[in-house]
C-alpha cells in the first residue's frame, strides 16, 4: 500500500517472516535500548500477528520502519485496562529504524502510521504510549493534537546492547488525538 505522508512516500506490507527478523536486530543505544528485543524466532514471530506493517521508502524495500495497531499496541498493566476499555480510541505503537533516528523522518513516519490505520479504523482516534524522555517522538505526537491521559511507570525488561537482559522503571504517558484533532493534519 503507498502512503504520502508530508510530502515523503512510504510502502506498506504486511510484516513479513525476513521483516520481522530484520526488525529484532535493530539496536538502540542510550536511552533508546529500552526499545531493543531479542533477536530470537520467537521474538520475531510476535511481528507476524497481521497487525503488524513494515514501512519502507520503496517499494519491497528494507524496513525502515514498523506500525502496529490494535491489542499488540497496549502495554498488559492491571492498571491501565480502564483506559484501554474506551474502544473509540486504536491503539497504535510504531518503531523507527535506529540509523533512521534524528534524521528527521519522524513526523512522516507517524504521519505515514496514522494515514495506514485509518484505513482500517477510520472512525477511530489513535491511543499511543510513549517513554517520557523520548522527546522527539512526545512533540511529534503533540504537534498532531495528541494530549496526555494517563502518566504511569512501566518495568521494561529488554535486551541491552552487550547481550544481559536489563530491567528498567521507564516513566510513560498514554496519549490520545480524537478523531477531529486528526482531521487539522490534512490526511487523515
Amino acid at each position: 500500500m503507498k502512503l504520502t505522508a508530508g510530502g515523503k512516500v512510504f510502502y506498506a506490507r504486511r510484516m513479513t517472516r525476513a521483516d520481522a527478523h530484520a526488525v529484532c536486530t535493530w539496536r538502540y543505544t542510550g536511552v533508546r535500548e529500552i526499545y531493543n528485543v531479542r533477536d530470537d524466532d520467537e521474538s520475531a514471530s510476535e511481528f507476524l500477528d497481521g497487525c503488524h506493517f513494515a514501512l519502507s521508502e520503496r517499494f519491497g524495500g528494507p524496513a525502515v520502519a514498523f506500525v502496529n495497531f490494535g491489542e499488540r499496541a497496549m502495554l498488559p498493566l492491571h492498571e491501565l485496562e480502564n483506559i484501554y476499555r474506551d474502544e473509540s480510541y486504536t491503539d497504535l505503537a510504531l518503531g523507527l529504524a535506529p540509523e533512521k533516528c534524528g534524521k528527521g523522518l519522524g513526523k512522516n513516519i507517524v504521519l505515514a502510521a496514522l494515514e495506514l490505520c485509518a484505513n482500517f479504523f477510520s472512525e477511530d482516534g489513535f491511543r499511543v504510549t510513549v517513554a517520557k524522555d523520548n522527546a522527539r517522538a512526545m512533540s511529534i505526537y503533540r504537534r498532531f493534537g495528541f494530549t496526555t491521559i494517563a502518566e504511569f511507570t512501566a518495568e521494561v525488561v529488554y535486551p541491552s546492547n552487550s547481550g544481559t537482559i536489563l530491567t528498567k522503571p521507564v516513566p510513560m504517558e498514554i496519549l490520545i488525538a480524537p478523531p477531529e484533532a486528526l482531521a487539522q493534519i490534512g490526511k487523515i
